[in-house]
Parts: structure tokens; C-alpha cells; sequence
């Protein structure tokens, strides 16, 4: 993936994801497959920006009441 820093400059790099969501009760939970379609339109660059873009467009599209989205990098040897 690729990050925009504050700078404006770009970092490539690989990150894990974790996607979660606050469901109302009357669902019974959603398909995976939406998270990874909602990383994939936004796979080309990661911004602060595109990052609170990417969270309110996964609220909505799941119908939930609140999201949370974090973004963990490897660590170097």
C-alpha cells in the first residue's frame, strides 16, 4: 500500500487491518467481504483524509452505528 505523510511525500509499505463495526441488534452481522471491498477503493493511497473517508464509507454501507479502523505496520529487524 501507499501512505501520504503529512509532508505530502508517499511511503510504500504493507499494513494489517483490523475493521470493526457496532451492528444494530436486529442484524445478525455482515459478510467480510465487505471490509475488503471497501480497502480495495482505497487501496491506492492512504491518507489522514482518505483514512476518515474510508471509515465513514464503512459505517454506511454496513448500516452500523459506529466504526473503528486500525492500521498496524512491520515492525524492521
Amino acid at each position: 500500500m501507499r501512505v501520504r505523510d503529512r509532508s505530502g511525500g508517499d511511503q510504500h509499505t504493507v499494513a494489517n487491518f483490523n475493521m470493526y463495526v457496532a451492528l444494530p441488534h436486529n442484524f445478525k452481522g455482515t459478510h467480510m467481504s465487505r471490509f475488503v471491498e471497501i480497502l480495495h477503493l482505497h487501496e491506492r493511497e492512504i491518507s489522514v483524509d482518505s483514512f476518515r473517508a474510508m471509515l465513514t464509507e464503512m459505517t454506511e454501507r454496513l448500516d452500523a452505528t459506529s466504526g473503528h479502523i486500525e492500521m498496524s505496520f512491520p515492525t524492521s529487524s
